[in-house]
């Protein structure tokens, strides 16, 4: 199997080696959301890898920046939203740009059962090595996805996505891939937060007529500085 992380059974030292392996030295770092700590995985000398990677672009060759890596405001905003909100029982979680996994492992410290979802094999590598970092494997499973082609082949009460409309591409294809994975019950929704300046118009225009949407921006202060998170719901029609 190519990528390791979609291996049942995949031990946390195979997942470790193997993120080992392309990133060199990992590092595991402390994230608390309310009153939930996990530790994620961290690339450990962020600046040599990406001095590589811009060799590889003197070269000629395609890059692609590891921003999966990154914790942004949204995913911590979302996170705790995650925590506080009234869910169904034994709800299911489908969790879409997962990046390393926070807001799916969030949702699995409720108890939920989570499937990580990603388009990225590196950040769907770092997630599974997460899970199971956290003692979680037994809530989340991994899967490797297409927006515009994949089917699950189940329905979720929940998904969740952070900053997942800034591509064009993925904009155009989530409508329809919420529709092959939502739930189509009273109570389910789709909760999704990104960056106030990435509204998502185009997406929200074509969803519109399909889902009640609320909508909230939040204030977020971290060490970068200030921003306004907005965090929407978009529950059946």
């Amino acid at each position: 199997m190519k990528n390791i992380a979609l291996k049942p059974g995949a031990s946390f030292d195979e997942l470790l080696a193997a993120a080992r392996n392309k990133f060199g030295a990992i590092k595991f770092e402390p994230v608390k959301v309310g009153n939930v700590e996990l530790e994620l995985a961290q690339i450990a000398d962020m600046q040599a890898y990406l001095d590589k990677l811009v060799d590889k672009a003197r070269g000629g060759k395609n890059i692609e920046l590891p921003l999966w890596a990154k914790i942004w405001p949204s995913c911590l905003v979302l996170g705790f939203y995650i925590l506080k909100f009234k869910a169904a029982e034994n709800a299911s979680l489908l969790d879409v740009g997962s990046d390393g996994g926070l807001c799916g492992m969030l949702a699995a410290s409720r108890g939920f059962d989570v499937v990580l979802a990603e388009t990225d094999e590196d950040a769907l590598l770092f997630a599974r090595l997460n899970a199971v970092r956290n003692g979680l494997d037994d809530k989340v499973s991994v899967a490797g996805v297409d927006f515009a082609e994949t089917d699950l082949g189940r329905k979720f009460d929940y998904i969740t996505g952070c900053e997942i409309l800034h591509r064009d591409d993925v904009a155009e294809a989530f409508p329809g891939f919420i529709k092959r994975h939502l739930a189509d019950v009273n109570g389910s929704e789709v909760l999704l937060s990104m960056d106030k300046k990435r509204g998502g118009r185009k997406f929200f225009e074509s969803t519109k007529d399909s889902y009640h949407l609320m909508k909230q921006e939040v204030p977020f202060a971290g060490d970068k500085g200030k921003s306004i998170v907005s965090l929407v719901r978009m529950g059946v029609r």
